[in-house]
Formats: structure tokens, sequence, C-alpha cells
């Protein structure tokens, strides 16, 4: 399980983060929505230990991330947003040292292990390449694989399937739904809304730090005065394009 409770995030005198509070189950997917500079990725980090809260608490199973953050870990896979990758090592021996790390013990389930990751996420013709010469959506693949190559039990996703080619991207969703079904902790964050509307079991959407909606599709559409896709409802509670000054933009260039 994931929890935040009541986390506040302050950088100087400005507030990222005030009062979150919410939980993921195990065997659910949980979409982090919201619009850039919402606190999205500051919440992450929270929850990662990569950032100490101001206030609140952040658990990961029943561990305190602040008090504990090994044992949390350890539990943890994560993809970042932009994954900064050995340059010089090749895919596979990228997830060999992660796997070393983790100390997954050498031998014929391990490469076992590797091979399936990397043939499911249809990287495995390029694994021994250079990561230098990998694309973006290369480099997220090689990230997921090493994610979760310890079989997490929670995972945390920021913006995984940005710049992935829609195989890809199914792919990933099918890994996810999978691995939830299993009864893995999934935490994502999204853009892309359809991927959010088709994955997630519960969705969360912040602003200026804050939790303003949150729960399933049906009760996201009661709260957004039943708008029905997850687009409208986002426009809605966050505010949509000012039509205006899009107007009277478009009336000058003209």
């Amino acid at each position: 399980m994931i929890e935040a409770i009541k986390l506040t995030k302050v950088f100087s005198k400005f507030t990222a983060v005030k009062d979150l509070s919410f939980q993921v189950q195990p065997g659910e997917i949980y979409a982090l929505l919201g619009p850039n500079g919402s606190g999205k990725s500051t919440t992450m980090r929270m929850l990662l230990g990569l950032l100490r809260p101001t206030l609140g608490t952040a658990r990961i199973m029943e561990y305190n991330i602040t008090s504990n953050p090994e044992d949390a870990k350890r539990v943890m896979g994560y993809v970042p947003e932009e994954p900064v990758l050995p340059e010089r090592l090749t895919g596979y021996e990228f997830i060999n040292y992660t796997a070393d790390i983790w100390r997954i013990p050498r031998g014929e389930k391990r490469e076992k292990e590797i091979t399936e990751l990397l043939t499911l996420l249809d990287i495995e013709d390029a694994s021994n390449d250079l990561i230098e010469v990998y694309s973006k959506g290369m480099s997220r693949k090689i990230s997921l694989a090493a994610a979760l190559i310890h079989r997490p039990r929670v995972i945390i996703l920021d913006e995984v399937q940005a710049g992935i080619d829609p195989r890809g991207a199914a792919t990933i969703k099918e890994i996810m739904t999978g691995l939830a079904s299993q009864g893995a902790t999934i935490l994502m964050s999204t853009h892309v809304l359809e991927i959010a509307e088709q994955m997630c079991d519960r969705i969360g959407i912040i602003n200026e730090g804050q939790m303003i909606a949150e729960g399933t599709m049906d009760e996201l559409r009661a709260q957004a005065r039943g708008q029905s896709s997850l687009e409208e409802i986002f426009l809605t509670l966050t505010g949509g394009p000012d039509m205006q000054r899009i107007a009277d933009y478009l009336g000058e260039v003209t």
C-alpha cells in the first residue's frame, strides 16, 4: 500500500504541496493527474524518499519512508520521468548490474527473468547495444525492465509511457494490469488522459499542490457535473483554456 498523510512541501516561500492525503491499495492502479507545476513530481519524490516532507507522513507498505527508508525502498520499483542511465553500458549490462544491486542470485533463474523482461518490452534485439544510442522510448523501456527485475510490490511510474510507440504503450498497460491483478500497488502520473482513463481503478487530480478531486471515473463525473470524458472532467476541475485570449490572439494574427 502507498499512503500519503497530510503531505506538505515548502521550498523557501513557495508551497509546492499542501496537506495532501490519499491511499493506493494493493491490487490497485492509481493515477495522479494535474497541470504542469501542480505538485505531482514533488509528491512522488516525497513518497520515494528523495525529498523530505516539510510536514506530514509518507508510508510504503507499513514503512515510514522518512524513518525507515531502506525497508520502504526495498519493496519499490521506480521509473522517473527523465531516466539518467549509464550510457557506456549495454541495456543487458545495466539490468544485470541492477540485479546485482538488489542481490538477486546469479544463475539460470535470473538470466531467464532478464530475458523475459527484454522480450516482453521488445528490446531484446537492442540489449547488447550501448545505452547511449537508445531513443527516448528505448531508454524508458530499459528503465522499466530494471525497475521490475526484483519483482517489487509497489511500483511508481512518472510519465513512463511518454515517447513510447503505441505497441510499447499497450505492452506496458498489459504488464501493469497483470501485476496489479497479482496484488502489486501501482501509482502513476501521466499527461495522456486516455491512458489514465483506460488503465486506472481510481484517479486523483491535484492543482496548486492540493487534491481537488478523487475517485473512480463515475465518482469524478459526479464531481464534475456529469462531464463524460476524463479530458472534460480535468478541464472542468482545473480550468480550461482561456478561449477569449485565444480568439483575441487569432484575430490579431489575422
